[in-house]
């Protein structure tokens, strides 16, 4: 049999045109490799995908799981809570949910939290230096203004990136557990984490329109916090880069891959993988990466590796810009003095409501809301009264509009000012995503069991996005033969075997 061809040897296929896939994508085209990016969606970045209608906070401070000592005692009374954080949906898909229950409340021990955090730790120390190189090889410069890539003409000079902090509310900022979960933060992140206790008073000085109530308790201050202002444009921008570069982007049925297999030609000092599209194409490659988030589980076990992937379904809602400023005078004062007045953002930075579980970001097209955690799988819809959860919420963190007058007085429904700084929503942004997520809060990212050449990248739960440049770099360095600058142990696909939530391994 014939060796494989110079064109399949120096080949790679990325499944998933996620924030991780495009990531690994950049970095193995800069290594040398002619990629093709398979996107099963429509486009990448599009509304499908669970990079696109996130939070865009940056999260590098996200090394402490959701998983806690605990949590089984709170767990049923916030899945039966009309608004707990945390919420099943009636799906038969929840009978299968229960392994990775089981395992999820196994790695709330806090021997497996603190694991946890120090792997993840390991990851986050390296995040934003991992997407440098893929940035520059695309082209991309994040502190620069987003262009024609912007949502708006009104944020094409806008930046990709907004470095202006990151706001974490407690419940009691002095209590044990926050002081707990800080130590880990600390431990797992190293000594330059910059991360200040405020109380309400120090909250409310850095974000004015925030309700003494919800500021009560403080908050964790992190001053290099930063976000997206649009999610979806970085990834277009990284998009064209790539393809600027020679990669091939394939998406819909041409995107889809459906089986991923050792291939019938060997390659010179290694073999070759075999993907096969929804549409019957066949793709030779030295290197194939599956990264395509919670689609992910049923590619690894054809290249031998079972594992306890499902999603934690997120939802965002968004309203529009027009609605999110307030008129306070120069001083500062309250409407009603006779003091020029001057337009000021709802928020400057983004929010994050520990308690209710979600993140509310000043974005270009205008203020996004986004969290939740719903667990039923892939297929079943959206939930309405989760919207409106989030809505009813996160309208909540504000104080009324006693002090604070609309630009805008008119609702979009026309039935006058509201009482609530943030105005009336866009339902029709209102959105459903699925992050791919493991039991022990952990991805997958490394070599597959049985097929060579294949590589996984995916389950990053709440944080791929954050992730994706540093999960790339590694993947790329393993495809070229480089020893990774960070430990994959913790981060096998075969950890779950000999587990006893987890029989089919």
């Amino acid at each position: 049999m014939a060796p494989a061809s110079a064109a399949v040897r120096s080949r790679a296929v990325v499944v998933g045109g996620g924030f991780v896939g495009l990531a690994t994508a950049l970095h193995l085209q800069r290594a040398g490799r002619h990629v093709t990016l398979l996107e099963a969606g429509p486009d990448v970045g599009g509304r499908h995908s669970a990079s696109n209608g996130n939070a865009g906070t940056f999260a590098f401070y996200a090394n402490v799981p959701v998983q806690r000592p605990g949590l089984w005692k709170e767990a049923p009374g916030m899945i039966l809570s009309r608004t707990g954080a945390l919420r099943l949906v009636p799906d038969p898909h929840l009978l299968r949910m229960a392994p990775w229950a089981a395992g999820a409340l196994a790695s709330c021990a806090p021997a497996e939290v603190r694991k946890t955090s120090l792997a993840l730790g390991a990851l986050l120390r390296l995040a934003e230096d991992g997407y440098q190189d893929a940035w520059a090889h695309a082209g991309v410069d994040v502190d620069a203004p987003m262009g024609a890539y912007a949502p708006t003409p009104a944020s094409r000079a806008d930046a990709f990136a907004a470095r202006t902090g990151y706001i974490l509310l407690q419940r009691d900022v002095a209590s044990p557990g926050a002081a707990a979960a800080a130590a880990l933060r600390r431990e797992g992140l190293g000594p330059g984490l910059k991360m200040e206790a405020l109380d309400g008073s120090g909250v409310r000085e850095l974000e004015p329109l925030l309700s003494e109530r919800a500021t009560r308790g403080g908050a964790w201050w992190f001053e290099d916090g930063w976000f997206l202002r649009h999610p979806e444009a970085l990834l277009r921008a990284m998009r064209d880069g790539f393809a600027a570069r020679g990669g091939e982007v394939r998406c819909e049925a041409a995107g889809a891959a459906r089986a991923v297999r050792a291939g019938d030609v060997p390659g010179d000092g290694g073999s070759v993988v075999r993907v096969t599209t929804a549409d019957g194409a066949h793709l030779d490659a030295r290197t194939v990466v599956i990264a395509a988030g919670a689609h992910s589980a049923a590619l690894a076990e054809q290249c031998g590796d079972r594992v306890p992937l499902d999603t934690e379904r997120g939802y965002s809602v968004q309203w529009a810009s027009g609605d999110a400023f307030v008129c306070e005078n120069e001083r500062g004062g309250s409407i009603g003095a006779s003091m020029p007045l001057r337009p000021t953002p709802v928020l400057t930075r983004p929010v994050c409501s520990s308690e209710g579980g979600f993140i509310v970001t000043p974005m270009a097209g205008g203020v996004r809301a986004a969290g939740l955690v719903e667990l039923g799988g892939l297929r079943a819809g959206p939930v309405a009264s989760r919207f409106e959860q989030l809505d009813a919420e996160t309208h909540a963190l504000f104080a009324p509009r006693d002090a604070h007058r609309s630009t805008n007085p008119k609702s979009e429904t026309g039935t006058g000012a509201s009482p609530f700084p943030l105005g009336a929503r866009d339902r029709e942004r209102d959105w459903l995503g699925f992050r791919p997520t493991l039991p022990d809060a952990l991805p997958v990212i490394g070599p597959s069991s049985r097929v060579p050449g294949v590589l996984y990248a995916f389950g990053h739960q709440h944080i791929g996005w954050t992730l994706g440049g540093i999960t790339g770099r590694l993947v790329a360095d393993l495809a070229t033969g480089k020893a990774p600058e960070v430990d994959l142990a913790p981060f096998s696909a075969r950890r779950f075997r000999g587990k006893p939530w987890w029989p089919y391994a």
